[in-house]
């Protein structure tokens, strides 16, 4: 552990010339898993393109070089927030969590696979919604009978996501009421839009004037490493990222054709491990040491971030791209948005839980994950989106 040197007790100011500098290398000490796991995989995953190895050994070997890139990402990111204060701090954390999902969203709007970003957008929010508060009640379940937590920070991410979910369903329905329309990209641009004031005013609800209600934004330890380094090694760390994510979305197709699945699967179940990974680690790691209130905090704080910040983020890349990127889903997307947000906030409403209700989640995702296998890539009534 680093040690700094004594302060006096009424001087609350970080002051970041006594912190020890081999507290930032043993930061990256290589012997933790997870960084050992990167040091083999990110050489790997780069060289299986380039040496020509099978489209699927390169996906599989990218896929599984993001996560524990993923969660170096949410690690430096709690170095950044000492420095910045509980806002700047909090959306830095949350912006940074998302960081591996805008990344492979990017990438693949530019290759123009709208399908597969849509995918990806719905099973991220589905996996944190209902896989990730599934596991954690679960976890917590098993360690304590019944726990309670603040049901009225999940009524408001729970009002949230209806809100935005009902943006991502006007333009679907608009489409398949009037299918020969020209005006679906304008509705889905109003959408985005109406989003991103949402997030704003989200940000300052959760942050200011109601930030009781939420846990998890006070940092009470001191840094381990400094500003510069953590800065740094954000820019590397996406640098990286965005390489794998290139190199991944490059071989969805052979991937696709080689195990059977569809590319919808792929985009709502597989990549959501990658996108989601970081959240995950947090939420089943407070899980594990009974602290539930912050660990369904993390799932709805993620599910919240990619419906009001991720989404209309990528519908204005693809409009600055001159990709038709809108919010006409595929019917069967939005149905299971709606029904999964309404059953979350019914089984937490009461403010306690317990493992039984983690398992009819987790029971849920499964449903879920076997609807995206056998689901078609294009109903004829509803017509997603397609650039």
């Amino acid at each position: 552990t680093s040690k700094v040197s004594p302060k006096p007790q009424d001087d609350m100011a970080i002051d970041i010339s006594e912190i020890d500098r081999p507290a930032e290398w043993e930061f990256l000490d290589y012997s933790h898993p997870s960084n050992a796991v990167m040091l083999i995989l990110t050489p790997m995953g780069i060289v299986s393109h380039f040496a020509g190895w099978s489209g699927t050994v390169t996906f599989v070997l990218n896929f599984l070089c993001c996560i524990p890139l993923s969660c170096m990402m949410a690690r430096v990111a709690q170095q950044v927030a000492h420095y910045t204060g509980d806002v700047i701090g909090g959306l830095i954390t949350a912006t940074v969590g998302n960081a591996a999902e805008l990344i492979l969203s990017c990438i693949a709007l530019r290759k123009s696979r709208v399908d597969l970003v849509q995918a990806s957008l719905v099973g991220s929010m589905l996996s944190s919604l209902v896989l990730m508060t599934g596991l954690v009640l679960l976890i917590s379940g098993i360690q304590q009978k019944e726990h309670a937590f603040n049901s009225l920070a999940v009524s408001a991410n729970s009002g949230l996501l209806l809100v935005g979910y009902m943006a991502l369903s006007l333009p679907t329905l608009y489409v398949s009421l009037a299918p020969e329309t020209s005006n679906d990209l304008q509705m889905s641009y109003a959408a985005a839009g109406a989003l991103a004031i949402v997030y704003i005013q989200f940000l300052y609800y959760q942050t200011t004037t109601h930030s009781h209600l939420f846990t998890g934004r006070k940092y009470d330890t001191m840094p381990q490493m400094s500003l510069a380094m953590a800065l740094m090694l954000l820019s590397v760390v996406s640098l990286v990222i965005m390489i794998h994510s290139e190199l991944l979305v490059r071989n969805v197709e052979p991937m696709v054709h080689s195990a059977g699945f569809s590319e919808r699967f792929v985009g709502a179940i597989i990549l959501p491990v990658v996108g989601n990974a970081a959240e995950f680690f947090v939420a089943i790691l407070a899980a594990m040491r009974n602290r539930l209130p912050l660990a369904i905090g993390v799932a709805f704080a993620s599910c919240t971030q990619i419906a009001v910040f991720v989404v209309p983020f990528t519908v204005f890349v693809g409009w600055t791209s001159g990709i038709k990127m809108d919010l006409s889903f595929h019917p069967f997307e939005v149905v299971v948005l709606h029904l999964s947000v309404l059953l979350v906030a019914e089984l937490l409403r009461g403010g306690t839980a317990t493992w039984f209700q983690g398992s009819l989640l987790l029971a849920t995702y499964s449903l879920l994950a076997f609807g995206f296998l056998y689901l078609p890539a294009m109903p004829l009534p509803f017509p997603p989106g397609q650039a």
